[in-house]
């Protein structure tokens, strides 16, 4: 969290609903998502935020990342490397949730090819702090 507060106090961070709660409370820093998730549209932004654990490409969350407004993405190995609990992981909901569900198997997630940083990436999300629990990518749109 001192990472995070070291920030311009504007930037815009999403990631998992539980750790935002804790960037608001420890940093004041706005978050895309809000971990209350009562309401209809704030469920819907959450559930595309969470692209980030999905089988998705890096253009797709690039995309995502820039229409939210986001400035940074706060990715948790916990839950990107994840094992499989026969369809109720986090991976696994969001992944069976995309409207076309025939997958390839060897898709990779978001969450570990943004890991690459190669130049082409690194251009979009640039990983900028990361430690055991997670890591900060900076969002470039």
């Amino acid at each position: 969290m001192e990472w995070i507060s070291s920030t311009p106090p504007n930037s815009i961070y999403a990631g998992s609903m539980q750790l935002m709660a804790g960037v608001k409370a420890c940093t004041s820093r706005p978050i895309a998502n809000h971990p209350h998730f009562e309401d209809k549209i704030l469920r819907e932004k959450t559930e595309r935020i969470y692209k980030i654990y999905g089988k998705y490409s890096i253009k797709d969350v690039h995309e995502m990342s820039c229409s939210e407004s986001i400035n940074y993405l706060i990715l948790e190995d916990s839950i990107c490397l994840a094992q499989t609990k026969s369809g109720c992981s986090t991976n696994e909901i969001i992944d069976n949730s995309q409207p076309l569900k025939n997958i390839p198997p060897t898709k990779i997630r978001f969450c570990q090819a943004v890991k690459e940083q190669s130049t082409k990436i690194s251009k979009k999300f640039k990983l900028v702090f990361e430690n055991s629990t997670f890591k900060i990518y900076r969002v470039f749109c």
